[in-house]
């Protein structure tokens, strides 16, 4: 019988496998502190971008190829072993189906994850590191959510979720510029602390990677958020109780 407690910590996939797929190489990475959680998904190889500021820089192929990253984050729920993902705030819009896995130990320690509702398995090995805490925020009409411990941080930030999954791609793969801009407004990066100024290894925006995204302060955190023609905006954070 898998606990929520089993589930607690960083942990990083090391495959997905269904009929006619299988991959090893995309960087995902789940954090998870009591029953909030944030994941990140990005793909390993990805265009790029020398020569360029912004992702107002991009052309349609190359938003597009970013756009293949996943975030979501939000709670969890736990029912013997089936495991639901209730993804409040999510990158990509509603997902088509609720997000369940059966979760259950491999003899290695690895975590093993079956799809209740789609056909896939996923392995996931943890991550050394202490224990993690999270919080909900929010700015505006955005909500965020932070699990983080003083070394490392996950950090998800976004509108709730509605409309179809990659609004911004086109059956064909072309991309409307305006709905790419809409879907690069929210926000996810997986970083590092340097004292209270938190610096991004891996973000659905490229151009946040080693860029303070997110900032601690005697007020409470500080979202600096990167705009899609460039430059940042440093974005005050208030807790969700």
């Amino acid at each position: 019988m898998i606990a929520i407690d089993d589930l607690q910590g960083h942990w990083r996939r090391d495959w997905i496998r269904g009929p006619g797929f299988e991959d090893s190489a995309t960087h995902v990475h789940w954090l998870q502190a009591g029953t909030l959680f944030a994941d990140l998904r990005v793909p390993d190889t990805l265009p790029d971008l020398n020569g360029m500021t912004c992702l107002a820089d991009l052309d349609g192929p190359t938003l597009a190829a970013f756009l293949d990253c996943e975030a979501f984050a939000g709670e969890i729920s736990l029912t013997r072993d089936h495991c639901t993902w209730h993804r409040q705030i999510n990158w990509h819009g509603t997902p088509d189906l609720p997000d369940v896995g059966a979760m259950s130990f491999a003899a290695d320690g690895t975590l093993i994850e079956d799809g209740v509702l789609a056909d896939y398995r996923e392995a996931w090995s943890a991550v050394p590191t202490g224990p993690l805490r999270g919080q909900k925020l929010c700015w505006g009409d955005m909500t965020g959510v932070l699990v983080e411990n003083d070394t490392e941080f996950l950090f998800g930030i976004g509108l709730t979720p509605g409309g179809k999954s990659k609004p911004a791609v086109s059956a064909s793969g072309a991309v409307d510029q305006d709905a790419a801009r809409d879907a690069f407004g929210g926000f996810y990066a997986l970083g590092r602390w340097d004292g209270a100024s938190g610096i991004a290894e891996l973000s659905t925006n490229p151009f946040a990677r080693e860029q303070v995204v997110i900032e601690r302060k005697a007020s409470g955190p500080v979202w600096h958020a990167p705009l899609f023609a460039g430059g940042t905006e440093s974005r005050p954070l208030d807790n969700i109780h």
